[in-house]
């Protein structure tokens, strides 16, 4: 019998460098978009993202809250130097999803 267990790739999401109110409601658009069928998890990628605002925050809220409703995993990955990771804790988004220093470390992510 076969014990190994197989895992589907999460499917990777790359956000802009900066998420604004111009932008946040496409970023939404962008992470419930990838929240098909089949779907497991899905990484909110912010490696490159030095920006965001309270819009975006709620986007990111309102994403988690749409993963949850369809059994899907969010995570994201966010360096933990710079402003981005610090309003994440800051707002509590921090408790609520699975933040990772890098790319890497949330595909590895069990």
């Amino acid at each position: 019998m076969d014990d190994q267990v197989s895992r589907v790739a999460p499917v990777i999401v790359e956000l802009p460098a900066e998420i604004d109110v111009t932008n946040s409601g496409q970023v939404y658009d962008r992470l419930a978009a990838a929240l098909t069928p089949g779907v497991e998890s899905v990484i909110a990628d912010m490696t490159s993202t030095s920006f965001c605002d309270s819009s975006g925050v709620r986007m990111i809220v309102r994403a988690l809250e749409s993963a949850a409703a369809r059994g899907v995993r969010l995570r994201l990955a966010v360096p933990p130097e710079g402003s981005v990771r610090r309003v994440l804790q800051l707002t509590g988004v921090g408790s609520l999803v699975a933040i990772y220093p890098s790319l890497e470390e949330a595909i590895n992510a069990a």
